[in-house]
């Protein structure tokens, strides 16, 4: 059942107000770990089901992604079906649902009063977990190898989070006039610079200079020599430890570069190996070991790549798909027609900025493979989807 974007929510049942609860509940799990962002989806998506199979309640909500999502979930099951190691493979299959958050994400944001009160729970709960993830960052040295890690533990998974953070901050600032939203999104934003450059996550920083390029053109596009010029300085005025971080981006001879490196010719060989569908979704950690080059120092789980990790463990067949799905996200998040509040068209620039990010970030680790980012990601892409055509409330 499709849904009318104008439509709003004049008489809620008493499940649907329920149902509306949990997903603002959601919202301000998503800056956190992945057991609380667990319990969130569980609960959320067992409400929101009641609610569409309730008789004349609005149904699922259809969206550009509900194709390239299906395809993307065959190509799962085909990636497992033929893989190396089917037992290790088959589970892993579960990640690609995490995709009908999009619609859950579009059912409640149809309702602007339920979608402000969601955006706000998540910006509080992000303010509470940014606070204590620097006060842990200044505990352990304040330095690198020290790096921010937020609840969600791991200093490239909360990179993530700080961009997409900053990406709503961004887009909220750029695009609302009203004070209360402006000031809040400003202030956030200055709390989160710092631990998101305490991260020392090159991706992240790489990413979110990408998504503040995508908002700033949708939103203030003579602005965008004044975030190069930003941006370059930034370079040249960070203290030494973080401009060092930075420059390695550049260096081909960085040790981590060329760890990378090695571990990305390690994929390439699996591919070569195994075109079609890959060697499966397993932990890959044996099998670099198998085909990485002599010289290579660090064995992960994965290939530090979306691109790279696709090809190797789900072949042509999950290439295809992955293309599908970036289109698909893109399409969803830019459907029309646009928005004309202030508040939806902020949440749509932040969900193309967020995806920008996202994607390009993705060529320098496995991002896709983080519940805590992918439920991230899908809650923005729904409320994008779910403002187009919507006037002020």
């Amino acid at each position: 059942m499709s849904l009318n974007p104008a439509s709003a929510v004049a008489s809620p049942s008493r499940l649907e107000s329920f149902a509306a609860a949990s997903f603002v509940l959601f919202a301000a799990t998503l800056p956190l770990s992945v057991a609380p962002i667990s319990i969130g989806v569980v609960l959320c998506g067992a409400l929101t089901l009641a609610c569409w199979w309730r008789p004349g309640g609005v149904g699922w909500v259809r969206t550009p992604i509900d194709l390239p999502a299906l395809g993307w979930v065959a190509a799962l099951l085909l990636a497992s079906l033929f893989a190396l190691d089917p037992s290790g493979s088959w589970p892993n299959v579960k990640k690609g649902l995490l995709l009908a958050i999009v619609p859950v994400a579009a059912y409640h944001a149809r309702d602007e009063r339920t979608t402000k009160r969601a955006v706000a729970a998540l910006l509080l709960s992000a303010a509470l977990a940014t606070v204590y993830a620097l006060v842990r960052f200044a505990h352990d040295g304040g330095a690198f190898p020290a790096r921010v890690r937020g609840l969600v533990g791991h200093p490239l998974t909360y990179g993530g989070q700080a961009m997409f953070l900053l990406s709503i901050c961004g887009a909220i600032a750029l695009r609302m006039r009203a004070g209360r939203w402006r000031g809040g999104a400003i202030a956030l934003a200055l709390l989160v610079t710092p631990a998101l450059l305490g991260s020392f996550t090159r991706s992240a920083w790489i990413g979110t200079l990408v998504s503040f390029t995508v908002i700033v053109a949708r939103t203030r596009a003579r602005w965008l020599p004044i975030l190069a010029g930003v941006a370059i300085a930034a370079l040249f005025l960070l203290p030494s430890g973080y401009r060092t971080r930075a420059m390695s981006a550049f260096d081909t001879k960085s040790y981590w570069n060329v760890e990378r490196l090695l571990l990305w010719d390690a994929g390439l060989r699996m591919f070569r190996d195994h075109p079609v569908t890959g060697v499966g979704l397993q932990d890959l950690k044996p099998l670099i070991e198998q085909y990485r080059k002599p010289g290579a120092h660090e064995t992960h789980g994965h290939l530090h790549n979306v691109v790279v990790q696709v090809g190797a463990t789900m072949g042509v067949v999950g290439l295809v798909a992955l293309v599908g799905l970036w289109i698909g996200l893109a399409r969803t998040a830019a459907a029309r027609p646009p928005p004309t509040s202030e508040f939806g068209a902020a949440m749509r620039n932040a969900a193309l900025g967020a995806l920008a990010g996202f994607i390009v970030a993705g060529l320098f680790e496995w991002n896709l493979g983080d519940e805590e980012l992918v439920d991230f990601l899908a809650v923005l892409i729904g409320m994008a989807f779910a403002a187009r055509g919507r006037s002020e409330s």
